[in-house]
């Protein structure tokens, strides 16, 4: 069964989370231990309940920063500093622009309800991704089977005939259990190497080889 469309995760993969300066910068400031901030923030029921559409990206932030003992305005420091780390990873948006001439080319994501509203004004690759399954939208994350059910449901297409591209083992192992075709990303150069089969002009690859899943 060829493969028709190209589904990649958004952060992690798309957008790389890669300066730790600025969580750095809030750790010593809040009294944590250095690389613990992250996992206090997105590790917990109140993620969970933004990236499910329950609670806006405001409320998390606020909520967040309490816990933390940080005043309003102090939240929404954090979390400006948070989204600034994010930047798109320019070797992982060639393969998407390459994957765009051959196959259709989507997003499915666990984020907040703002990530179109940074796709587009933020970081300027919102039109490179179509559709967008954003689990705010939806009420249901990653690796629950219906967030990728309702992905190939928006897609119109067979769970054999999509490769998903995720950062996270969990995601990439429920998504293999519906018969989708997964790559594991660890780094742009290995999603290349495996990529390279799709992308290559003169085949049209039926699956990925049973080593590469």
């Amino acid at each position: 069964m060829p493969i028709k469309a190209l589904v990649f995760d958004c952060g992690g993969v798309v957008l790389r989370d890669r300066d730790d300066s600025r969580y750095a910068r809030w750790e010593q400031r809040l009294g944590l231990a250095r690389g613990t901030l992250r996992s206090r923030l997105y590790e917990g029921s109140l993620w969970s309940m933004a990236e499910t559409g329950s609670m806006t990206e405001s409320a998390f932030w606020q909520a967040a920063g309490k816990d933390l003992g940080l005043s309003p305005e102090e939240s929404n420091e954090l979390a400006g500093d948070a989204w600034e780390s994010w930047h798109v990873d320019p070797a992982v948006l060639a393969l998407v622009q390459r994957a765009r001439t051959r196959f259709q080319v989507a997003m499915l994501s666990n984020a907040t309800e703002v990530l179109e509203e940074k796709l587009q004004h933020t970081f300027g690759i919102i039109e490179l991704f179509d559709p967008i399954i954003n689990s705010a939208h939806v009420g249901i994350a990653k690796p629950d089977p219906a967030i990728y059910r309702e992905t190939l449901r928006r897609l119109g297409v067979d769970a054999g005939e999509v490769l998903f591209v995720d950062d996270r083992a969990e995601n990439v192992a429920a998504a293999a259990n519906l018969g989708i075709h997964v790559i594991w990303f660890v780094s742009p150069i290995e999603l290349e190497r495996q990529l390279a089969p799709y992308l290559a002009p003169e085949t049209i690859p039926l699956a990925m080889p049973e080593s590469e899943r």
